[in-house]
């Protein structure tokens, strides 16, 4: 047996056992075997049940060096999972679970990444809507940028999500699996119908953002989503503080908060399940926290 043989009988385990899905099985299926190359110069079963703690930690520590928290903390999650997978099986030693460290992510440490309405009109402007594929790219950064969809939502978008008359779309497979409806402003409504009516080549998909080559007319993904964002991302030549769709998503939040949105109506708009996910954006409420900040003492004066 070489270690693909344990690969694929992990990919099995996580999505009959797991019900993973199949990004979830894709992403932990390569940590997986960033992990198994590192530790093993020639694998075999055998070895898998003579591995340590002190093996795990060493890897992590080195992965430390090189990824950003949020790919360590996917990681961390997918070689937990592994050893489950191990365990059950008998091969390993269940200490090796409790062996992978956490990874320090203090919640709210972060300042959320946006674009100025510059930067984003820049974007905007990157697709040339006198071809399908402007038509198409246009039409996603407004449902990124004017709705705060995730690329996946905006994969998954479908024909029968948009109640045209009443001005509403609906979104059925987002993050939580919950059924929310949102108001369809006026310019994505119409980004779309351009896209459906001069873009879209002709097809029975019901997706409403489609491949315009092999295979043709079949649904876009959400990598195929972000690549699309980086692609106009890249034609702006703009210095950018994030290339990746999500700070799109980070934008409208922040754009919100800046011009006195409150937060409960921000958290509804993004479709956080906690208010705590939303609060984040207060850094970014340069006003707010300017009438909040101490001033600073005169020369001399102790406080």
């Amino acid at each position: 047996m070489d270690y693909h043989d344990i690969v694929h009988d992990f990919e099995n385990f996580l999505l009959q056992v797991s019900g993973a899905k199949e990004t979830t099985k894709h992403q932990y299926s390569g940590y997986l075997q960033t992990f198994l190359r590192e530790r093993f110069v020639h694998f075999s079963e055998k070895q898998l049940s003579e591995l340590t703690p002190i093996d795990v930690i060493q890897f992590m520590m080195k992965q430390k060096k090189i990824n950003k928290i949020p790919t360590l903390k996917a990681m961390t999650t997918a070689l937990r999972s592994f050893f489950r997978f191990l365990v059950i099986k008998g091969l390993c030693d269940d200490r090796l679970v409790s062996s992978v460290p956490a990874i320090a992510d203090w919640k709210l440490s972060h300042i959320p990444k946006y674009l100025t309405k510059e930067q984003l009109e820049a974007l905007l402007s990157s697709f040339d809507r006198e071809k399908v594929d402007g038509l198409r790219g246009y039409a996603i950064a407004l449902c990124l940028s004017r709705l705060g969809l995730r690329r996946s939502e905006v994969a998954c978008l479908s024909l029968d999500d948009i109640e045209w008359r009443s001005g509403v779309i609906r979104l059925s497979e987002g993050k939580n699996r919950r059924t929310n409806e949102l108001p369809l402003p006026k310019d994505v409504g119409e980004a779309i119908v351009a896209y459906l009516r001069s873009g879209r080549p002709p097809t029975s998909e019901r997706r409403i953002f489609v491949s315009h080559r092999h295979p043709l007319g079949a649904a876009l993904d959400g990598s195929a989503i972000g690549a699309i964002i980086r692609r106009g991302f890249k034609r702006t030549g703009l210095e950018l503080p994030s290339y990746g769709s999500h700070v799109l998503r980070h934008t409208i939040a922040t754009h919100m908060i800046q011009q006195g949105v409150s937060i409960k109506e921000i958290a509804d708009i993004l479709r956080h399940k906690s208010i705590d996910t939303t609060v984040i954006y207060t850094k970014v409420n340069i006003p707010m926290l300017a009438e909040v900040a101490l001033p600073w003492p005169d020369s001399g004066r102790i406080l």
